[in-house]
């Protein structure tokens, strides 16, 4: 397919590159670990990955989903700053054989600051030990649907369903793809209406105010099916059950779904009628999906292009053939990135979600009773003209809000 043209990012950890730049400054060994840090805090990044090499360390950070080389450290350098995050992480500084993870909270010891937690994972790799840090934080809420990226035919789909009483609303995409964000704007809107809202989680990931969450505790006797019960006597609204990634997940939802409450979940698949292929593998029936499936969203997150220095350019070969390939024309100037101070040099900031939404009909219905696959719905998706997600993307790349090379990198089934 090509490269897309990567801008520099060379204005990323500004303070450790100023701290390298002067040897003398060394009063404090632990400095570049905290320089990096909040170097990273700034430049948004998700993660910090130190990876070693024979001859050098470096240092990645990964910023709205991908991961930027921004520095190379001479391999005592590296080493010097793997053992002050080990430290840092409560872990041993000596090399292990075996992965170790520790973590801790930024600022140290600082009454009123906002903490930051990092989690260190430190892998031995034969050119010496890795170290991956993520930053732990609740997933961003949104004050509505249209402000994830949801077109307003989207966004009135869902709030029809979350006006109905029962069924299923299921959030659909591999990991990394948003759906949590996604639930948790959603049940953010619930918490402010006149609605009665619990959830069944496993684990429970963020405290939401104003919602009533449970703890699955199978050790203890509370698993979905007694959870699921002992959570309709509290007469719910609405009930989260976090990722439905099991049959007994699976089956707590389908009972919910079934008592006339509204049920919401995240569920792995590729597009919104492969939900029923993964409801399937999980033990559900096609009686009991097409009694319950109410609503499918199914997303995956693209960079939002830098609107400082965003530039319209001639579109290149490669997107040209790509999109030529699945039988699309390909437009004569596409969006392309910069780079500039406001966006680090990246030429992106942010992200924003690519989505497909499919509220079946009485005609999906009947063919999931007739055990129709995935391909024949999807086509019937597509004869009725509904948006699926490669053209919500091409939409959202033709506007200027992301590139053709984003929408490519993000995998969504093509049209058949």
């Amino acid at each position: 397919m090509g490269s897309e043209r990567q801008p520099s990012g060379i204005q990323l950890l500004p303070r450790l590159r100023a701290r390298r730049a002067d040897p003398a400054d060394v009063e404090d060994d632990a400095l570049a670990a905290h320089l990096l840090i909040e170097d990273a805090i700034r430049a948004r990044a998700s993660d910090i990955h130190l990876d070693p090499s024979r001859d050098q360390w470096r240092i990645r950070l990964r910023i709205d989903g991908r991961v930027i080389d921004v520095l190379d450290l001479e391999v005592g350098e590296g080493v010097q700053l793997v053992n002050q995050f080990k430290v840092l992480a409560g872990l041993d500084p000596m090399p292990s054989r075996f992965a170790t993870e520790g973590s801790f909270s930024w600022p140290p010891g600082e009454e009123g600051a906002e903490e930051t937690f990092l989690r260190v994972t430190a892998v031995k790799c034969v050119a010496g030990e890795k170290l991956a840090i993520r930053f732990l934080a609740p997933p961003r809420t949104f004050q509505d649907t249209l402000s994830l990226g949801v077109g307003e035919q989207g966004a009135r789909g869902i709030r029809h369903w979350m006006d109905a009483t029962g069924g299923m609303l299921l959030v659909a995409g591999p990991t990394g793809a948003g759906k949590t964000t996604t639930l948790y704007t959603l049940l953010n809107q619930l918490r402010l209406s006149d609605s009665h809202v619990v959830t069944l989680e496993d684990p429970v990931e963020y405290a939401i105010p104003g919602i009533n969450q449970i703890q699955v505790d199978a050790e203890n006797g509370l698993d979905f099916a007694t959870g699921t019960r002992s959570m309709l006597r509290l007469d719910p609204d609405y009930v989260l059950i976090g990722e439905i990634r099991d049959p007994g997940s699976a089956a707590a939802a389908v009972s919910v779904a079934g008592s006339g409450r509204s049920l919401m979940g995240t569920l792995h698949s590729r597009d919104a009628v492969g939900a029923v292929s993964a409801l399937r593998q999980l033990g559900l029936g096609d009686a009991e999906i097409s009694a319950t499936l109410g609503l499918v969203i199914a997303q995956r997150l693209v960079r939002r292009l830098c609107e400082h220095c965003r530039e319209q350019r001639p579109t290149e070969r490669q997107d040209v053939e790509w999109l030529e390939a699945v039988g699309l024309s390909a437009p004569d100037e596409a969006w392309m990135p910069v780079g500039c101070a406001h966006c680090d040099g990246l030429g992106y900031r942010e992200r924003t979600g690519v989505f497909e939404i499919w509220q079946p009909t009485p005609e999906d219905h009947a063919l999931l009773l007739r055990h129709a696959d995935d391909a024949v719905m999807r086509r019937g998706l597509l004869e009725r003209g509904e948006t699926l997600m490669l053209a919500d993307g091409l939409e959202k790349a033709a506007a200027g809000v992301t590139t053709l090379r984003e929408i490519f990198r993000m995998g969504a089934i093509l049209p058949s």
